[in-house]
């Protein structure tokens, strides 16, 4: 398996954490276990799941549905027929989740050994995090029995994550420049309010404007002018090279309110709408912004510290 790696250079623990696991998600590259049925003839089972983008997916929204690919292998002339069941996961408790779903029958190896074929499976809606587990059996028609051939775990998520982010910007909208597109349609689907990048301010404000940009390199003195300012600027960057980097600088207030400037080194934008982890990482990054946490290795007037 290949390691992911993530450098953080500054910020609360939680964003390296967030980024790490994001990153994983991102570059992880699994060699899966087969699994034999029965005696020989053998089938041997590869499962795995991905999301509409071709992600590996061990985090999902509830709600929607996975689709599962499978690779069978088996001797010529054998046939055999595929099932699925979803069971929901607590402390102790193992709950089947509707009925097994029968997938395919008489899957015929006459043509060669390796067989492909996919199915979604529906993710029940869920109010918290919940963990899941598909199970798939295997059996060799017309007597032979379901036997256990693999299973997927993955954590589900209610597709409600940024409501607290929707209700705030009811009254505090972001600012958003985004010349690729992406974000812009993302917040837009989920109801998050954003003006013109030089929109007046008209609320109340008790706290930095938030800014969004989404842009390169040659961004960042621009991005880093209007922290100077007074703005919360969070400006993402895809296309980095490097490892994937979440990086925060805060200037203290004087006569005018203090701002900071979060440079995010990630590929992030294509999987808001895909990934809860993605989402998570992105409240807390704005969330993070607007409370003005700093520490002081945060603090221009320190000297920084390379990270352990």
């Amino acid at each position: 398996m290949a390691e992911a790696c993530a450098h953080v250079r500054s910020g609360p623990d939680l964003w390296r954490g967030r980024v790490l696991a994001l990153a994983a998600g991102l570059l992880v590259i699994a060699v899966l276990p087969l699994q034999a049925l029965g005696d020989p003839p053998a089938i041997l089972a590869e499962i795995s799941a991905r999301s509409a983008s071709a992600a590996r997916l061990e985090h999902v929204f509830g709600g929607g549905s996975v689709l599962v690919p499978v690779v069978l292998y088996g001797t010529p002339g054998t046939r055999v027929d595929l099932r699925a069941r979803l069971v929901q996961l607590a402390p102790g408790v193992t709950a089947p989740v509707g009925e097994p779903v029968d997938v395919a029958s008489g899957v015929d190896f006459s043509a060669g050994i390796r067989r492909e074929l996919s199915f979604d499976v529906a993710i029940p809606t869920v109010e918290r995090e919940s963990r899941f587990e598909l199970i798939v059996f295997l059996r060799a028609p017309p007597s032979g029995d379901w036997r256990r051939a693999g299973s997927l775990s993955f954590h589900a998520y209610p597709n409600d994550l940024l409501k607290p982010l929707k209700r705030w910007t009811e009254q505090r909208p972001l600012r958003l420049h985004d010349p690729s597109g992406k974000l812009e349609r993302f917040l837009t689907a989920q109801g998050i309010a954003f003006l013109d990048l030089n929109a007046r301010s008209l609320e109340k404000s008790d706290g930095p404007v938030v800014t969004l940009l989404v842009g390169r390199a040659g961004d960042v003195a621009s991005a880093k002018a209007r922290a100077q300012r007074g703005e919360a600027v969070i400006l993402f960057r895809e296309h980095a090279r490097g490892l994937p980097r979440v990086e925060r600088t805060r200037w203290p207030g004087g006569s005018l309110p203090g701002g900071s400037l979060t440079v995010v080194e990630l590929e992030l934008l294509d999987r808001l709408a895909v990934d809860p982890q993605a989402q998570t990482l992105f409240l807390e990054l704005l969330r993070t912004a607007r409370s003005g946490e700093t520490n002081t290795e945060e603090d221009p007037r320190h000297e920084r510290q390379d990270p352990e």
